[in-house]
Order: structure tokens, then C-alpha cells, then sequence
């Protein structure tokens, strides 16, 4: 539980909420060490340098179902369940957590939490803020406290929880969660268009708002995105243009039907090509889009929360710059891979200066996800920051007084 010569953290793995406590009061106490919560590892270069001076706490040992009441489908789990775990017990009932997120077999409920992570799905089902009904989560000083409950019905006042969702570790940690759950649906399909221009996209997705159907996810990227996406999903597919990939879920014989009623209604776009992809395809394709957004192996990903109506502008730029870009196309969320070409903080500053400047911000902002360790300390995280600073150092400030919960990241946050 603390520093080794070499200045590498050890691990502190709680196996129970009250060790977890008593550990984090004597922390604050006597050693004072910074305090890094960690789950399944995956998040650990978002938003913060690499490197940590402090003590990981990790949670892995509190993977314990606490409750769960099929029929009232919410279950209340401790914090490291991997969300695979989760959706494998779940499954079993007909249910499922439809949040979307990379490396699912190794994020915990508590790391989707922190880090508000979302995929495709979202359109339709939301972000794990809104499946979260309870939580527990201990404060810098090791007090637990506790937020709503293991009903979906809860008016106990001020909802903290949500306030936890996407805090990155810096004000709590998670320790047990309370979460609404979905029916499992039947079937799933997925329609593959692709198009010549960004315009005939913006064309089409401006009329998925009259659509007759009800897409589960509406994806786009560009060639380049295209191209690594179907590599990894092993799938023949157009794949040379602009791509928007809808999917539907549901009963067979609704999903079918919405699958031929899209293609119907985009015909007046005119497509170059439309696939509709089905059965394990459909799964391997959807998961190649759901793990892509997080792609490891680029020197910077970006990624930015517009307007829908701004969104293909922004892309239209970013594809000049060969950068790689997939988006949440219904949600106005973009994620962008730079190119190996951008090998110094120049090159990356340049191509930051060419996306910003079509950026307004008082509707979007642009944030860097992900970048090289060594550049994590020059470049800005949010290269367009919105509004709120005040109100998060007010809420640092109060659960955390004596920052010691993830301070490097939070002061990462906060610097702009």
C-alpha cells in the first residue's frame, strides 16, 4: 500500500466496500498518497498521462452480485464486475445492460461509470447514466455514502450518482452500483449504404427523423475507418466511399421489415450500393464498430460532440486531413484516429488548429480521447473547452478536500 523504490505504485485491493473505507481514512489521515481507483484497465490513458505517482486501488476483487430481482429487471452488483460477467448473468434471464463498450470483457461496471463510456447504441437506449439507480462510492476522506436505490422508482432527494458518471475518478470511489436492465431482443440486423459524397450523406441522416423506422444504431465512417472496420470484422464490403451502417433490433419479423423500409425511403439519396448484413456477420460487424472508437494503436484520438447539423462539416475537414473517422452519426459524437503522418506535437497542433476553427462553441467542443504518453502533458484535452470548470473544482472541493483522488487527472481536466 505504498510507494516501492522505484517509485512504480503498488496495487490495494480492497475485498470488501468497509476495507475499502478504512483504507481510504487512513490514507487521508497519515500517508496522504495520491489515490488512483482502476478497474479493468482499459481507460487508463483517457484523459491523463500515463504514468502515476500514488497507490492503484483496484477493484477487482468486488465482483459479488448483492441483488437481483428478475422481474423488477434491475440488479445490484459491487463496482468490479466485468460488464461481460454482468451481461452474462443477465442473458441467461432474457435481459441485458445495452450499453455499448470496448474491450467488454474487461471493463468493470464501475470503470463504464466513471469514464460515461457509450457506444452505437446510445441513439436509442442512452448512456449508462440512464440505467444507474443507485450507487455507493467512498470519498477522499473514506466516507461511503450512498444515492437512490434498487428500485427504478426513487425520490431520495438529490441524485449524487449521476454525478459520478463520467467523473473519471476524481470525486469517489464507485464501489456498488444499482442498475435498470432491457429486454433482450430477438434479432438483430444491420444495413450497410454507401454513399459518394458527405452531402448525400447529411441528406439521409436529416431524413431519419421522419424515418418510418426505429433504428437501434445509425453509424458513419469514412473510407478509411471503413476499411479497418471491415478488415476486423472479416466481411466483404463496399467500403472505397462514405458509409452509414443502421442497425435494428427487435422481433424478426419487425427488424426485416424495418431493414426494406430504409433502403426504400434512402433510394431518393442514391446510394451506390446498400448490403443488408444479418445473423453472426451482423454481430462480428457491430462489434468491429463498438471496439473501434477506442482504436490503441493511433499516435492521437480525437473526439468531438457537435450539433448533427455541424457534424458532416467537421468530418468533411477531417477526411481532408486523412484522419480516420467514425461517428455516432445520430448523436452528433465523432470520433477521429490521426494519421501516422502526424509524428510531432506540430503536426498535431495543426491539424487541432484546422478542426477547431469550424467549431462553435457554444454547441460543441472538441476534446483529444486519447495521445501518446509523451505528449500528454503539452497538448490540451479539451482543445475547444465548454462551460462548468467552477462548478467541478466546487465539487472536487467537497469530496475530495485534500485532493487526493486522482488529482493528476482531475488538474488535467480543469487546465485550459
Amino acid at each position: 500500500m505504498t510507494l516501492t523504490h522505484s517509485g512504480t505504485p503498488e496495487d490495494f485491493v480492497p475485498a470488501s466496500q468497509p476495507e475499502l473505507s478504512r483504507f481510504l481514512s487512513e490514507n487521508a489521515t497519515s500517508a496522504h498518497q495520491q489515490i488512483f481507483p482502476v478497474g479493468g484497465r482499459t481507460s487508463l490513458s483517457v484523459c491523463c498521462p500515463d504514468s502515476h505517482s500514488g497507490t492503484l486501488v483496484c477493484m477487482s476483487q468486488l465482483h459479488r452480485v448483492v441483488d437481483y430481482p428478475v422481474r423488477d429487471m434491475t440488479i445490484t452488483v459491487e463496482a468490479g464486475m466485468r460488464l461481460d460477467q454482468l451481461n452474462e448473468i443477465v442473458s441467461a434471464e432474457g435481459q441485458r445492460l445495452p450499453i455499448d463498450v470496448p474491450q467488454s470483457n474487461r471493463a468493470t461496471i464501475g470503470g463504464v461509470i466513471a469514464t460515461n463510456t457509450s457506444g452505437p447504441r446510445r441513439f436509442s437506449y442512452g448512456t449508462i447514466r440512464d440505467y444507474v439507480i443507485g450507487i455507493s462510492a467512498v470519498d477522499g476522506a473514506g466516507n461511503l455514502f450512498k444515492s437512490g436505490g434498487r428500485v427504478v422508482k426513487n425520490v431520495a432527494g438529490y441524485d449524487l450518482g449521476k454525478m459520478l458518471v463520467g467523473s473519471l475518478g476524481t470525486l469517489a470511489v464507485i464501489s456498488q452500483v444499482s442498475l435498470n436492465l432491457r429486454p433482450k431482443p430477438e434479432c438483430m440486423q444491420l444495413v450497410w449504404f454507401e454513399f459518394s459524397s458527405c452531402e448525400s450523406v447529411d441528406q439521409a441522416l436529416e431524413a431519419i427523423v421522419t424515418s418510418g423506422t426505429r433504428p437501434t444504431a445509425v453509424e458513419y465512417c469514412n473510407s478509411k475507418a471503413a476499411r479497418q472496420i471491415v478488415a476486423e470484422s472479416r466481411i466483404e464490403l463496399p467500403m472505397e466511399n462514405h458509409v452509414v451502417c443502421i442497425c435494428y433490433e427487435g422481433p424478426e419479423k419487425v427488424v426485416k421489415w424495418q431493414a426494406q423500409q430504409i433502403i426504400e425511403e434512402w433510394r431518393s439519396f442514391s446510394p451506390l450500393s446498400v448490403q443488408i448484413i444479418e445473423g453472426t456477420h451482423a454481430a462480428r460487424l457491430y462489434h468491429a464498430f463498438v471496439e473501434y472508437q477506442t482504436s490503441s494503436d493511433d499516435p492521437v484520438t480525437l473526439k468531438a460532440m457537435l450539433l448533427p447539423s455541424q457534424m458532416m462539416s467537421f468530418i468533411e475537414t477531417a477526411t481532408r486531413l486523412n484522419i480516420a473517422i467514425q461517428a455516432h452519426a445520430a448523436d452528433g459524437i465523432v470520433y477521429g484516429h490521426l494519421p501516422d503522418s502526424a509524428s510531432s506535437l506540430e503536426d498535431v497542433n495543426q491539424i487541432l488548429e484546422q478542426l477547431t476553427t469550424g467549431i462553435d462553441s457554444r454547441t460543441g467542443y472538441l476534446t483529444i480521447y486519447q495521445c501518446e504518453s509523451d505528449w500528454s502533458e503539452s497538448l490540451p484535452l479539451f482543445c475547444s473547452p465548454p462551460a462548468g470548470w467552477e462548478l467541478m473544482r466546487q465539487l472536487k472541493q467537497a469530496l475530495d478536500p485534500q485532493q487526493l483522488l486522482n488529482s493528476p487527472r482531475f488538474a488535467k481536466l480543469v487546465k485550459h
